[in-house]
This record gives structure tokens, sequence and C-alpha cells, in this order.
């Protein structure tokens, strides 16, 4: 495996997070989109073999870019992921959606609710368009990204994507953790071998003789 971490706008000090915030939040989509073309362009990965991970807002971000480009990813993994966004930052009882107007913009603002559906992973899902394997990893108790939305996203894929390709959008939930996971070394093992695991079966790793790139 090559490993890469993205940098988008958005994170980092003030100015560089002040590029990918509220009406900038298209720029941390954009970057990371180009992070992937990057390390195909530059040789690093085969461009049939490049997969994402996304965790929380980073589940967001890959969301967006398969919704914008669902060619680009062999794969993808999105662990606890803010998919449905106008509708959770409707809700101002839930825990961090007041916070959030500050990174994402206030969705009760016309001008600012349209910007963010115009990226929301939940709302931009693409009719009959082949979506590539994801596993969309939920908690029950999670406090901070509700259940709720990876099984709407992931039902959505499936009931308006291509049929033959949406069932490998597959849904995972752990109906004892919250945001963080379970906790413990051994859970946190075995939470990222079952990722990999599904990103090798999709990308055919798990087969010897299917392993040569054409």
């Amino acid at each position: 495996w090559v490993v890469a971490f993205a940098d988008v706008r958005g994170g980092g000090d003030s100015s560089w997070h002040l590029a990918g915030t509220k009406a900038n939040k298209i720029n941390s989509i954009k970057d990371f989109a180009a992070c992937g073309t990057h390390l195909i362009k530059e040789g690093f990965v085969h461009k049939n073999r490049l997969c994402a991970i996304g965790c929380s807002a980073g589940g967001l971000l890959v969301g967006a870019v398969i919704n914008m480009l669902p060619d680009l990813f062999s794969a993808a993994v999105l662990k606890v992921p803010f998919l449905d966004i106008c509708n959770t930052m409707m809700d101002s009882t839930l825990p961090l959606t007041i916070l959030d107007y500050e990174e994402f913009g206030d969705p009760n603002i016309s001008t600012e609710f349209d910007t963010i559906r115009s990226y929301s992973p939940y709302d931009n899902l693409s009719p009959d368009i082949c979506y590539p394997p994801v596993l969309v990893t939920a908690s029950f108790n999670d406090t901070r990204v509700g259940v709720w939305e990876a099984a709407k996203w992931v039902s959505k894929v499936r009931d308006i994507t291509c049929q033959s390709c949406s069932w490998s959008v597959i849904l995972k939930t752990n109906m004892q953790s919250g945001h963080f996971g379970e906790g413990g070394r051994f859970m946190h093992c075995d939470e990222t071998a079952f990722e990999y695991a599904f990103l090798m079966k999709a990308l055919g790793l798990d087969d010897n003789d299917s392993c040569k790139i054409v």
C-alpha cells in the first residue's frame, strides 16, 4: 500500500482553515479530488487502484468527490460520515449544529443553505451513475453524526444509482459504540482489518490470480 494524507483547505493554520470554510468549503472538496488525481498522474498509484478513506467530516469530502468524479476512486470507506448536511444542520437541538455554523454556514440563511446543498453528499447523488464499491460504517450511539445519515445515504445510493453497482455499497453498524468506536486497541485493529479487507476485496487483491494490473 502507498498511503497519502490530504492536507486540504479547511484544516491547518488560520488562513488555510478559512480558505475551506462556509462559502469556501467547496475548496476542501476540490483539493481532495486534486490530491487523488495527482497521485495517479505522478505514478504513485494505478488509476484502477486508487482508494479513499474519510472519517466524520472527512467522509463528507470523500462522498462529495464520489458525486463529482464517480470514476476517480476504485473503492472507498466512509467512517461515521457526515453526509446529510442540510437536514442535520437544520436541527438546532443536535449537539454540534450551532458550532458547525462556523464551519459550514447557517442553513437557515437561504444563500448559505444553497451553498451547503450544492456539495452535500446526500443531496447530490447522480441517478443511474455507476458508483464504486463503498463501505459505510456507523455507530448507533454516535452523538456527533447520527446513525441515520449513513443509513439514508446508502439507501438512496441503492435506490437511484446504477442498480448493478449500488449493491457493492454496504452499511456496517456498530450497535454499541459512539463516534470514536468502542475503544481499546483490539477493537481498533479489528475495525481497521475489516476496512482493508473490504478494499482488498473491491480491488480483487484477495485473489492472487487477479492482482495483475492491465
